[in-house]
């Protein structure tokens, strides 16, 4: 397990069958995961493996790694597996936020905007760059995580402070 942002429970295992049974006492019939790859490389694969036990319960934003151009040819028929809504990368550090802006992801959103795949990130720490993406991919369905939350602290990037 790799270190973590800090900012979610934090433990080494966590089957689908306790994910159910705390959504049971909660009172919610279904989720949506969105597997942290970011501690847990295994975790898209365990997100597959709980959709194909329990279908009617859980259903998957998946990723893969984007910095291996290699995955780029995953996006053509991604909603073919099993419970697979669309794709998330919370690009919470830097270094992955560096991708937006120097052109590491621009196959990216035409790819997923051809394929009709929802795509899920933190917008919150960038909006500017965001918004551009949006703009400039008008059929691509884009999802702001938390609400553009930004519990960072940080100043989205591009963004200068008002006076």
């Amino acid at each position: 397990m790799t270190p973590t942002s800090g900012l979610h429970r934090k433990v080494a295992k966590f089957a689908a069958e306790e994910v159910l049974a705390e959504m049971d006492e909660a009172g919610v019939d279904a989720a949506l995961i969105h597997p942290p790859a970011g501690w847990d490389p295994d975790s898209n694969a365990l997100a597959i493996e709980a959709v194909r036990k329990y279908p009617d319960r859980f259903a998957i934003m998946g990723n893969f790694p984007l910095e291996n151009p290699d995955n780029r040819k995953l996006i053509h028929g991604w909603r073919q597996q099993s419970g697979m809504m669309g794709l998330r990368w919370p690009l919470l550090l830097e270094a992955h936020q560096k991708w937006l802006y120097d052109g590491s992801l621009d196959w990216l959103w035409p790819a997923a905007e051809q394929e009709g795949l929802p795509l899920a990130m933190m917008g919150g720490l960038f909006l500017p760059k965001f918004r551009e993406i949006a703009e400039r991919h008008p059929g691509l369905k884009m999802i702001l995580d938390h609400c553009g939350l930004n519990r960072h602290g940080r100043r989205c990037r591009g963004v200068r402070p008002s006076r």
